[in-house]
């Protein structure tokens, strides 16, 4: 009916609608050190950011259904690494009545046995907070327990609200701290961007997405057999975004990993779509599917579900191998199913390749045939033939590591590879056993089993069960050796040239053996071994010693000797070491006072100092010019004569001293002719020269 003029029009009434409360912005604090008053700012110490989240989320959603109530809000151990065994509650106000509690208590108000006033104190007065926290309100009474302490913390409380005084106080003082929420005002805690451009809105909501790695190699734990994470950030409903909304995977603590992997493996409810729990306190999981998405509309829930609350595997936070790998979740909350957000199973890439899902789509590589999933987190198919051909050439070149089979396998992907190995292996056998019919497909068949018996040598023989998971093998150690190998020691024999557990570690050598003045050492299977320079590397030193058989000091300070530049260390020597020691001056010592070197000689007489000389001894002399060469046990040092060198230098004799080493000699002319130092006129204009 249309209101005719001068007809009073009386307003509509409106529906009633139920107001939500602003959603919490804030951090959590804990009181450290002694739980009393007075309080200092720095006493108070801050959670991390996820706990910090799931505390918020859960106080929220307990005071919007009982503002008044108390209770558990979170299990810190299934959140935290390593894992923090606590609970963090809302605590309740109990007034002390007893009469056997102490006096000073009585009458009083405490939480968790604590006296209130330690969450007064910072609602009353924000200096007792933290600096960047005196914006904010602190808001609850919340505590901290010790898992092993619930026990003797409801006693505690039942001993102080008994009047009668019979009840009896817990043998151990509960491990409780006070906690606090410092809720932050709207204007501090909203986006602070809110009024900028939003030219590059686009540009930032994709570089918000998360950036996944190729392929999920998990360690060798069999605690954790596959990570689970669940979406850090806002979760708008699905029909809302287009693409993943800011944020990104956060994994669950190992601990929750192992408990929701335990339920996957021995739960089917859990498969196929019933929640199960996540961490005993307020959050639930579900499977979801193609078939069966997650949807509570028309459910009980406190919040309103509507019908665009639904998840589907389609979800934006979903990439390509949740859904074909079937590992798609939505976190909610209990009784509040509103409260949701997208969660997923990351298992090895090696468990995706065994399963070998065949997807319908074309092989990645020649787009011809049906492909499997090869396990990578970009959801790569490949055939059975183009796996076959990329295994062979894995096999055959050590040097390629990376972007490997599809482009995303790689060294790291070790059990990954060998999954998809036993495939080949598979695969190729039962076209050995049935080979294909069509003669196009028969020849591309033979041609292949004639290129892998080349390539593996394999011969007319027959072709081993498992021939590409023993070429994957080989290869991976043939990679692990070529990465570490410049840690060990290699034994010389050819029997164990492949094999590492018979090498020696360079760090165990130099502790066991070098320090010991010894460079012989015999691996497990009694092969004898030498860890000596390089021949290169004694004739340089040689060369360096011969160019200056001259002394550079006729009469040294304290000892009155003559002394050379150039001395080799006689003990690292005998530890197969070349170390030329350089004299700068001062006494025939070196080095100097006994610092600098682990070893301590004579630069004259080249005898270890304290035992075999020193500024006392009466027999100190020059035994010549050294040299050193490679013997069966070592090095071995010899001399030659440094007047008679420098004479033949000068062409005052004919032939060159030889040098006399324990166990023989070699002739002087021998020795020049084979380090190439023959020409005297140029050695002696070097010998000239000087060292200094």
């Amino acid at each position: 009916r249309v209101a005719t003029l001068g007809e009073r029009q009386l307003p509509r009434a409106r529906p009633r609608t139920r107001v939500a409360m602003a959603p919490l912005r804030g951090s959590w604090l804990m009181l450290g050190g002694p739980q009393a008053l007075p309080i200092k700012p720095e006493q108070w110490q801050a959670y991390a950011e996820e706990p910090s989240f799931l505390l918020t989320q859960n106080f929220d959603a307990l005071r919007q259904t009982d503002p008044q109530g108390d209770g558990k809000l979170l299990d810190l151990s299934m959140f935290t690494d390593p894992p923090a065994n606590y609970y963090v509650y809302k605590g309740k106000e109990v007034v002390v009545k007893s009469p056997a509690a102490p006096a000073d208590m009585q009458g009083t108000t405490t939480i968790a046995g604590m006296p209130i006033g330690l969450w007064e104190a910072p609602q009353k007065d924000s200096w007792v907070m933290p600096l960047a926290m005196r914006m904010g309100c602190a808001v609850g009474c919340f505590y901290q327990v010790h898992h092993d302490s619930i026990a003797d913390l409801a006693q505690l409380e039942a001993f102080l609200a008994d009047e009668t005084g019979t009840a009896q106080p817990p043998a151990n003082n509960p491990r409780c701290r006070a906690v606090i929420f410092v809720q932050f005002p709207s204007l501090l805690a909203g986006d602070n961007r809110r009024f900028a451009k939003k030219k590059h809105a686009a540009a930032a909501s994709s570089s918000s997405a998360p950036v996944e790695e190729s392929v999920t190699v998990l360690e060798d734990n069999e605690k954790i057999p596959a990570v689970y994470e669940w979406w850090f950030g806002p979760a708008p409903a699905q029909n809302m975004v287009e693409r993943p909304p800011i944020g990104r995977w956060k994994s669950y603590h190992p601990k929750v990993c192992q408990s929701l992997e335990e339920a996957y493996q021995k739960n089917g409810d859990f498969k196929s779509g019933v929640p199960v729990n996540v961490d005993g306190v307020r959050y639930m999981m579900q499977h979801i599917t193609p078939d069966k998405p997650f949807d509570y509309f028309g459910k009980p829930s406190r919040e309103p579900f509507l019908e665009g609350n639904q998840v589907t595997v389609d979800h934006t936070c979903f990439n390509d191998i949740d859904r074909a790998s079937d590992n798609c979740f939505v976190q909610f909350q209990k009784d509040n199913p509103q409260r949701r957000r997208p969660a997923r199973r990351r298992p090895d890439a090696s468990e995706i390749a065994r399963s070998a899902v065949m997807t319908g789509n074309p092989c990645a590589i020649c787009f011809s045939e049906d492909g499997q999933l090869t396990g990578c987190n970009r959801a790569h198919v490949i055939c059975k033939g183009c796996l076959r051909a990329a295994l062979m050439s894995l096999a055959g070149d050590t040097l390629v590591v990376d972007n490997l089979i599809c482009g995303c396998f790689g060294k790291r992907t070790r059990r990954a590879l060998i999954a998809l190995a036993e495939h080949a292996d598979v695969s190729f056998h039962d076209s050995l056993v049935s080979p294909p019919k069509d003669p196009v497909d028969k020849a591309d068949f033979a041609a292949e089993e004639a290129r892998i018996r080349r390539q593996f040598d394999v011969g007319a023989g027959t072709i081993p069960h498992n021939l590409f998971k023993e070429k994957v093998t080989e290869w991976f150690n043939k990679v692990f050796m070529h990465d570490v190998g410049h840690l060990y020691h290699p034994c010389s024999h050819p029997a164990c040239a492949s094999k590492m557990e018979n090498w020696m570690l360079i760090e165990d050598f130099e502790q066991r053996y070098q320090s010991q003045g010894t460079s012989v050492w015999t691996c497990p299977a009694g092969h004898r071994n030498s860890v000596l320079p390089s021949e290169e590397e004694i004739n340089d030193m040689n060369k360096n010693l011969l160019l200056h058989p001259e002394y550079y000091i006729q009469s040294a300070v304290f000892d009155r000797c003559a002394l050379r530049r150039y001395r080799l260390c006689r003990e690292c020597i005998g530890g197969g070491m070349l170390m030329l020691a350089v004299h700068g001056g001062e006494c025939k010592q070196w080095p100097g006072y006994g610092r600098g070197h682990q070893h301590c000689f004579c630069f004259a007489c080249t005898r270890k100092w304290g035992e075999g000389c020193s500024h006392q001894s009466l027999d100190c002399q020059d035994p010549g010019v050294q040299q050193v060469r490679i013997t069966r046990d070592g090095l071995e040092l010899g001399h030659l004569d440094g007047q008679e060198y420098i004479q033949w230098l000068q062409k005052k004799v004919r032939v060159p001293p030889p040098t006399v080493y324990p166990s023989g000699r070699e002739e002087g002319m021998d020795r020049q002719t084979r380090m190439g130092l023959t020409n005297q006129n140029e050695l002696w204009q070097e010998s000239l020269k000087g060292t200094s």
